[in-house]
């Protein structure tokens, strides 16, 4: 029975790997590539902290993250959207307040 050339374990002739150490046992076994998972949009992370700290510039980050995501492929478009929707929201906000500071001596 052969042995692997690696952990000198018993291998069957069948196996492309070794069951003990996971190295190929014949020239032809070739390993998978990794998956590898897109990155999250860093403009959608920066529009959410935006959004988290009150700042109506986070829909205009939000609208840019979305597009981008929409282009590359990758992840946060939940996040981004969610970001232009608190964006949205700080911006009436801020309107009320401004508009309550400007006419409250009137």
């Amino acid at each position: 029975m052969p042995e692997c050339a690696s952990c000198s374990a018993p291998v069957q002739p069948k196996w492309k790997f070794c069951v003990y150490c996971g190295e190929p046992t014949s020239a032809d076994a070739s390993r998978p590539a990794p998956l590898v998972t897109p990155r999250t949009n860093p403009v959608a992370i920066l529009a959410l902290i935006l959004a988290a700290i009150g700042g109506a510039p986070a829909l205009i980050f939000g609208h840019v993250a979305m597009r981008q995501i929409k282009e590359t492929g990758e992840r946060g478009l939940l996040i981004a959207r969610i970001s232009t929707v608190l964006g949205y929201i700080w911006l009436v906000v801020w309107g009320i307040v401004l508009y309550s500071l400007l006419t409250n001596g009137q």
